[in-house]
């Protein structure tokens, strides 16, 4: 057993510094990530090692690993979450640009590490604070972005005197504006999560209304009108949710005031803000024509790639030959431009159909299908929250064919669906 908290330790250890990373930056989540699953291996090796020195009798508590999933009763969402790589993993099998299908596999070992370092942990280890430390590393992460941020762009405003500097693309030097407005609404989340639990205690209560203005507001400086739309959908299923929900008290209630007071200062604060801050809207006037363009890009895009899934419905291309079927498509349909950019799908229901077929799309719908389920079950709301959130940044951008996007969901999905048993066995206790 010794071994065995020695080895969550480390576990545990490495998690915080993902979740601390995930906004910052893509470089350093792949050798984080390699750590953690050979801290599992390792785990593995060594209580294999002992069962066959010492305990060979106790057969039915070998393996340990599978022990231990069936214990927490995570056998069948493990299979359901690792299902979807594997289905990628066969998809190599009939691609025919090898080398791409490589790569693409290589990027989304996250969705087959995370399920099975964390399914087949000891949930008797896990405490509740376990939890709480680890989403407010991701927030202070997320903190350390924007500050990051803001950084640059103040620096490079004082050289070029361009206010651009402080919107958009410009003003997002970590990951693409979609995604870290996605990181930093998730952030919002999770705090308004915590700010409506009891053993929240008043520091930390105070940190987050300090903390979910400035979020907002740099939300609002990297103009990702999907995000715009995912935070307004999620607000007001939280609101619903504290309204209608007969078992949160009154003084639970009471903290939507709060939460929606704050959210209003962040986003008036843009009024008060000096004169050259307040170009903002001009500068969104310059963005609407971007983002016109940007519309058509899109009803171009997911044009070609309904007629690429429809045309491999079954199976799909394979997961090498996704790029190379849209491309051949945009550039049957005259849309060259579009060939020479190399689009992928900006819908990741569609990257999936047409990589692989009805059958990988259904398996991925199932998982989040899951989710669903178990968040009610569980009466696990954030889980909920998230899954929502990420059912609608899918819907604009195909998020897990880049690191920065498989990276979050596989993290955050297991994660979020572990804890959601950790905290019921935890009330059981």
């Amino acid at each position: 057993m010794k071994r065995q908290k020695i080895h969550f330790q480390i576990q545990y250890v490495i998690l915080l510094l993902i979740t601390f990373a995930l906004p910052l930056g893509r470089k350093i989540i792949p050798p984080l990530l390699l750590l953690l699953s050979l801290n599992w291996v390792i785990e593995i090796v060594t209580d294999g090692l002992c069962f066959c020195i010492f305990y060979k009798k106790k057969r039915k508590n070998y393996p340990y690993k599978w022990t231990m999933a069936k214990k927490n009763k995570m056998i069948f969402p493990l299979f359901l979450f690792v299902g979807l790589f594997a289905l990628y993993a066969i998809g190599l099998l009939y691609t025919t640009n090898l080398a791409a299908g490589k790569i693409d596999i290589t990027l989304k070992l996250p969705l087959l590490a995370m399920p099975l370092i964390l399914f087949t942990s000891d949930i008797k280890l896990w405490k509740s604070n376990h939890i709480k430390i680890l989403f407010n590393t991701y927030i202070l992460g997320c903190l350390f972005g924007i500050a990051y941020n803001t950084y640059h762009s103040y620096i490079n405003y004082l050289e070029h005197d361009v206010i651009n500097y402080f919107f958009y693309t410009l003003a997002s030097f970590l990951h693409h504006p979609s995604y870290a407005s996605m990181f930093y609404t998730f952030a919002i989340m999770v705090m308004i999560y915590f700010l409506l639990n009891k053993k929240t205690i008043i520091i930390e209560k105070i940190f987050y209304f300090l903390c979910i203005p400035i979020f907002i507001i740099e939300i609002g400086l990297l103009s990702s009108k999907t995000s715009f739309v995912a935070l307004f959908i999620l607000l007001i299923t939280i609101i619903l949710y504290i309204i209608f929900n007969k078992k949160i008290k009154k003084i639970k209630k009471i903290n939507l005031l709060y939460i929606l007071l704050f959210c209003i200062i962040g986003s008036g604060i843009y009024s008060m803000l000096p004169d050259k801050f307040n170009r903002f809207s001009q500068q969104i006037k310059k963005f609407e024509y971007i983002d016109n363009i940007q519309k058509d890009v899109r009803y171009v895009i997911w044009t070609n790639a309904i007629e690429v899934a429809k045309e491999n419905a079954l199976i799909g291309v394979g997961t090498g030959d996704v790029k190379d079927a849209l491309k051949w498509k945009y550039a049957e349909n005259l849309h060259f431009d579009y060939y020479i950019r190399a689009y992928n799908a900006h819908n990741q229901y569609l990257q999936i159909s047409i990589a692989l077929g009805i059958v990988g799309l259904l398996l991925f719908v199932a998982g989040q299908l899951y989710a669903i389920y178990l968040s009610f079950r569980k009466k696990y709301f954030l889980y909920f929250i998230f899954v929502l959130l990420i059912f609608i940044n899918f819907l604009t951008e195909a998020m897990l064919e880049r690191q920065s996007g498989v990276s979050f969901f596989a993290v955050f999905n297991a994660l979020l669906c572990f804890f959601a048993f950790v905290e019921t066995k935890q009330e059981e206790l």
